[in-house]
């Protein structure tokens, strides 16, 4: 599936953009291009609903279990004693 892309307005020095323009020539990329990976950096990439599930289950276990293996009740769970 291909990403909709949108145009934006960057609004920048003109002595950054041109430190860009460079940039993005010595990577061989447009300055769109670059743009949006540098965006991308910041923000992180966005995950499919199966990579945000593997990525929680990948992390730490949650302990909820009692010794018996019980979870807790609604009520247990949001006793704020």
């Amino acid at each position: 599936m291909e990403a909709v892309m949108k145009n934006v307005t960057v609004t920048m020095s003109e002595a950054l953009l041109q430190r860009a323009r460079i940039a993005a020539a010595r990577d061989g990329k447009s300055l769109s291009r670059f743009v949006a990976e540098a965006v991308e950096q910041r923000v992180g990439k966005s995950l499919t609903q199966s990579e945000a599930i593997e990525r929680f289950l990948a992390g730490p276990p949650l302990h909820v279990l009692d010794e018996n293996g019980k979870a807790p009740t609604t009520a247990q769970f949001y006793d704020d004693d």
